[in-house]
């Protein structure tokens, strides 16, 4: 099938290069800045887990390693798993900086992450939850410590990386396992599981302008009012969407497929290409059947002429279990997947909000129609405990720390994003621009260093304080203790240590704050102050122990 334009292939190119799940229609770029490093060719490897705490069933979750860098003290920076296939591991520009052991895990029900009974209802109510998710990648994160264990050395320090719903479990994972992964980025991470989700087409419109805008919606009134004039088969046949004729969620699919079609054209950049194409057909000199099928053409010209088959906008193909022969970018398993979780708990349900540009008939009501229909669940009540548990868009009210939070001018995810810095260890960072899409697509030229530089500052922060920050002692000064400090900001790098000696009687004399610098696996430190040199110099190892340049040895308490 040509169902994949060049423009589309582009994007599920660079998400393969980086090693990350594909996304779904709604996000099917990832995250991250561009891969500096091959893609392993190491085979995947596979952990079996139970499908769920009271299932005898187990479920193989894939995941890939990259160790191409591997040193005694490299971290592990884990990619974590989205909606879609994992294909590989590479390692991103910071990971290569820190020589890390690069590790994707594949989300189960995606890809080849299946239970030996397939992906049916009962399966996906039993086994595919956020939580189970994260239990998941903590089992194989545990697994690949134990693998790379360097004898009598600590756990190695981890980052955990994301984007879009992966860039929101980045931030889940970092809440619910601080004692095994130090840090997180989370790029256009959807921390706000929104359940009735209206400010989605508000940044569509907000981004494309007005007149695009105004383009936009008056081929959604034209389209409602066919459906409305008992037309809508016709046009469904323009779209080749002739699978959506006389089912009975056709008309609602029919405009979710053109509504998530020319909002994922903004998403990902190319509002320059919308806004042109609609454009074509803005005036009153050109009639109503001619702007509907000009809308078509911009939908086939980027994506495809299979797009109105997809199974991801069919509730008839998504109602049929285990059915590998579907249609559709995804794949079938993974648009149900998918599909479910959005009826489970993330939402995200995408109605028409008051001047907004899809078309009337996808109301809240509709929606939840069709997760009843297909799954015959309601999402409200797993949504809403979703976000109590996490905070939804404000993380720091339950306890989060060292999650870096990224979104774009022209993303409408931002939406459900963190919108602020939320403390010293949240830091945020926005970029503007025209055409800054979503996980960074269509940012170009210096803007991609706007939250680039203070990422990979972050991402060094955080391994720094991984490995240096805490008590130590000093064999030189029996019965004292030295205490390193790294800050975790994203900004200016903040390392200090304080300490005290034992007087002659006894008393202790508290010293410091000493000004120190960290880079990688080596400090220095200004003992000035103390009559000591200015840049002494010591290097981390595994073990946890500082190894000064002077001879002298801190072992961490």
């Amino acid at each position: 099938t040509k169902y994949l334009t060049e423009h589309t292939m582009k994007f599920l190119l660079l998400s393969s290069l980086l090693g990350l799940a594909s996304a779904s229609h709604e996000h099917y770029l990832s995250l991250m800045k561009r891969s500096e490093k091959a893609q392993d060719s190491n085979p995947a490897q596979i952990l079996d887990l139970p499908l769920s705490a009271s299932s005898s069933e187990t479920i193989p979750i894939r995941y890939y390693v990259n160790s191409t860098l591997l040193t005694s003290t490299s971290p592990i920076m884990l990619q974590m798993g989205g909606e879609g296939t994992a294909n590989g591991v590479s390692c991103n520009s910071d990971m290569v900086r820190n020589s890390a052991i690069c590790l994707q895990v594949e989300h189960r029900f995606y890809g080849s992450s299946l239970p030996s009974s397939g992906g049916g209802n009962s399966n996906l109510k039993e086994g595919l939850s956020v939580l189970q998710n994260l239990e998941d990648t903590a089992e194989v994160l545990k697994k690949v410590q134990a693998e790379f264990a360097v004898p009598g050395g600590l756990p190695r320090p981890v980052v955990n990386f994301g984007g879009s719903y992966s860039g929101a479990t980045a931030t889940w994972f970092r809440m619910t396992y601080p004692d095994l992964t130090s840090g997180a980025i989370s790029s256009s991470g959807v921390v706000n599981a929104v359940y009735e989700f209206t400010g989605f087409d508000d940044v569509v419109k907000e981004a494309v302008g007005k007149t695009c805008a105004e383009d936009i919606d008056e081929v959604g009134r034209i389209v409602d009012g066919y459906v409305a004039g008992g037309e809508g088969d016709e046009v469904k046949g323009w779209f080749n969407s002739t699978n959506l004729i006389g089912t009975k969620m056709g008309d609602a699919d029919f405009m979710y497929m053109l509504a998530d079609g020319f909002s994922m054209i903004d998403q990902y950049g190319g509002k320059e290409e919308l806004c042109d194409g609609v454009g074509k057909t803005s005036g009153s000199e050109f009639s109503d059947e001619e702007k509907v099928k000009n809308m078509r053409d911009v939908l086939f010209d980027h994506f495809g002429a299979d797009f109105g088959q997809d199974c991801y906008y069919d509730s008839e193909c998504l109602k049929k279990e285990n059915n590998p022969d579907a249609p559709g970018m995804m794949g079938s398993q993974n648009s149900r997947s998918w599909r479910f979780q959005k009826c489970h708990e993330v939402a995200y349900l995408q109605s028409r909000p008051a001047g907004g540009l899809r078309s009337e008939l996808l109301t809240l009501d509709a929606l939840e129609e069709q997760c009843s229909y297909v799954f015959g669940i309601n999402p409200k009540q797993g949504n809403d405990a979703l976000n109590s548990r996490f905070g939804a868009d404000r993380p720091d009210t339950k306890g989060a720390t060292n999650v870096f939070s990224i979104s774009y001018s022209d993303d409408p995810w931002k939406a459900a994003s963190v919108t602020e810095t939320l403390g010293e260890t949240l830091p945020y960072c926005y970029t503007e621009c025209d055409g800054c899409g979503h996980c960074g697509s269509g940012v170009k030229g210096a803007d991609k260093e706007v939250c680039g530089d203070p990422q990979s500052r972050f991402v060094d922060q955080v391994v720094a304080q991984a490995r240096f920050e805490g008590v130590f002692t000093d064999p030189n000064h029996p019965g004292t203790t030295r205490t390193i400090t790294v800050k975790v900001t994203g900004g200016d790098d903040d390392v200090s240590v304080v300490g005290f000696d034992l007087a002659d009687d006894g008393t202790e004399e508290a010293w410091g704050p000493l000004e120190a610098s960290v880079d990688g696996t080596k400090i220095t430190v200004d003992f000035s102050s103390k009559g000591g040199p200015s840049d002494l110099q010591g290097v981390w190892d595994q073990t946890g122990k500082i190894v000064w340049s002077d001879g002298n040895e801190w072992p961490k308490k």
